[in-house]
């Protein structure tokens, strides 16, 4: 009987550990809508496998994307060879990050038990960490990490979720497949952890009534941000709060740098009604300079 139970694991193990998981034609990972709360309200998405290749990661974000650097730091992964998807799922009030990779070798189950950090059970289910922040081990391929009772909350719902929320499927769906980084929001409060030029952001949604943006770096950067807002004097707060972010910073370049200036020629945004867009086309050459200026502190 024991012979038989450790053929059956090491059988789980090599399901969960061995592969990669089946290309869709949706940009949210089916393992991951699967864990998705029905009150969720914002969904942020970073198809890691397929960024870390691109140029623009390799030469600018490499070590500089927080939520990569959190999941490589606790899992003890390489993400340029390890890491296949991330996405943040938050409520406005609390949120936790689902990530999928090979965590461990085969036939082995992954173990991120360490100095100073705990190992303790939850309803059948492995956290590692304490009782402020912890990773749940949900299987052996997926992990959700974020404050521990949250993560008890995921496990006790989760036998009632049923797929990704209606009004963030349909967003989702707007999502092109080749993105690698995108995401949905549908309304409510919402407190990204940004900082620097980034910040404006959390502004700007609270005005949306739901959103979407996708940015392909393959090539430079291509992306949209379309917001539609719950009114058209919102849609003009927005609108305006955006412009006036680009021109102040076009402002505050100095001569020596003629590159920023270019880099911001290449966002455009305009109001229709309700509805706001911020359309980014930088090329190769541009694109490092525009990541380089949205990260400053």
């Amino acid at each position: 009987m024991r012979l038989q139970n450790s053929l059956l694991v090491a059988a789980l193990l090599l399901g969960g550990c061995s592969r990669k998981p089946a290309e869709t034609s949706v940009f949210i990972d089916p393992q991951f809508a699967a864990l998705v709360p029905p009150d969720t309200t914002l969904l942020v998405g970073l198809r890691v496998e397929h960024l870390v290749k691109t140029p623009l990661y390799q030469k600018y974000l490499s070590g500089k994307i927080p939520i990569i650097d959190k999941f490589a730091r606790g899992t003890g992964i390489n993400p340029e060879k390890s890491l296949w998807n991330l996405l943040l799922v938050s409520n406005g009030r609390d949120s936790f990050v689902l990530g999928r990779g090979k965590f461990a070798d085969e036939l082995m189950a992954p173990d991120f038990s360490k100095k100073g950090v705990a190992r303790f059970g939850y309803k059948g289910l492995t956290l590692f960490g304490d009782e402020q922040q912890a990773m749940l081990m949900v299987n052996s391929s997926t992990i959700a990490m974020g404050e521990t009772p949250t993560l008890r909350a995921l496990v006790d719902g989760r036998a009632s979720f049923t797929g990704l929320p209606e009004r963030l499927s349909t967003l989702t769906k707007e999502i092109p497949y080749e993105t690698q980084f995108g995401g949905a929001y549908v309304g409510g409060p919402v407190d990204l952890p940004l900082t620097g030029n980034l910040e404006n952001v959390n502004k700007v949604l609270g005005l949306m009534g739901n959103g979407i943006f996708h940015f392909d770096v393959r090539q430079g950067v291509i992306g949209t941000i379309t917001g539609v807002a719950a009114n058209v004097e919102d849609a003009q707060q927005a609108h305006d709060g955006l412009v006036g972010s680009l021109g102040l910073g076009r402002m505050m370049i100095p001569k020596n740098q003629p590159d920023l200036a270019r880099a911001l020629d290449g966002i455009h945004v305009t109001q229709d009604g309700q509805r706001v867009s911020v359309k980014v086309a930088e090329s190769d050459e541009l694109a490092g300079t525009l990541v380089g200026l949205l990260l400053k502190q």
